[in-house]
């Protein structure tokens, strides 16, 4: 069941092996995998090309391919799942361009149609940095009683207004279980229009996972970046805010907006019982926080 092939201009060998569930040992690589290993190394290249050419220096990137053959019918891959991992200090500009560019990997154009292809995004961590971001407003006039701002959000191609008509939850409970929204092509930037607003956000990710923001105008625009699962709570005044979304060319409503359950992900449950770090609008500045000295602020955080 071994093969051993050579490419001719390098004389590097590749090895195969049929898998153990196909009367193999599973000694090597299969010429399926290779063909799903082909999709998963193919994005790489073409983000390195692009990144190349723009005189980018790009930190470290990989990608975990998952392949599911059928279990019915003729022998055939059914689905692969890429979970790609991306630098941390990269912009929301260059990631729209790169993953754009995985439109040009040749594998996606010759497998698409033929198969399920997933594809997911996440920051790698960064342990000098947050990866929880504010973009703050810019006030260029103001009358009595009125104020002028700036809203937009660079590089945004989707804006979405959110209105929670008096106390509200979104997503609502599954039950006793709390519901989030998790975003695999949309990077939202949350800005308070009216009233305030309660984020909770958790990302199993990150060193800091579990994370609270009593969000106000004042504080500018909450960066929630892809794959963060995140909800929001307003109290009985209700609030509105304004969602200058960054969306790639992969984004689907119908798939963005599903709401995930904690009844069946105990990695979010574990996420959510770290104590939070608080995020507050304090003597006029953005302030992290811990509980114990959040106790002492109150009337700032009331919503």
């Amino acid at each position: 069941m071994h093969t051993e092939a050579q490419h001719k201009p390098s004389g590097n060998l590749l090895r195969t092996d049929a898998p153990i569930d196909h009367d193999g040992k599973g000694e090597a690589f299969s010429p399926t995998d290779l063909l799903a290993t082909a999709l998963g190394t193919c994005f790489l290249t073409v983000m390195g090309i692009s990144a190349k050419r723009k005189g980018w220096k790009l930190g470290e990137m990989s990608v975990e391919v998952t392949k599911t053959m059928t279990s019915e019918g003729p022998r055939r891959i059914k689905s692969i799942a890429l979970q790609l991992a991306m630098p941390a200090d990269l912009s929301a500009e260059q990631l729209k361009v790169l993953q754009a560019a995985t439109k040009d990997c040749p594998v996606l154009r010759n497998l698409e149609g033929s198969m399920e292809i997933i594809v997911n995004w996440k920051r790698t961590k960064s342990s000098d940095q947050t990866l929880l971001n504010f973009l703050p407003t810019k006030v260029f006039r103001e009358t009595p009683k009125v104020t002028f701002f700036e809203a937009g959000v660079a590089g945004s191609n989707g804006s979405d207004v959110v209105i929670h008509k008096g106390k509200a939850i979104s997503p609502p409970n599954d039950e006793d279980y709390e519901q989030y929204y998790v975003h695999k092509h949309q990077i939202d930037h949350n800005l308070v229009l009216s009233g305030k607003r309660t984020f909770t956000l958790l990302n199993p990710e990150w060193d800091e996972p579990h994370h609270v923001i009593y969000l106000n105008q004042k504080m500018g625009a909450l960066q929630i970046p892809i794959g963060t699962y995140h909800r929001s709570v307003s109290g009985s005044k209700g609030s509105i805010v304004l969602n200058q979304a960054v969306r790639d060319e992969s984004f689907d409503a119908s798939k963005e907006f599903v709401p995930v359950s904690l009844r069946k992900r105990p990695d979010l449950v574990a996420a959510k019982a770290v104590d939070p770090v608080y995020w507050i609008w304090e003597g006029d500045q953005l302030k992290r926080t811990n509980l114990n000295a959040l106790l002492g602020t109150t009337q700032q955080v009331e919503v």
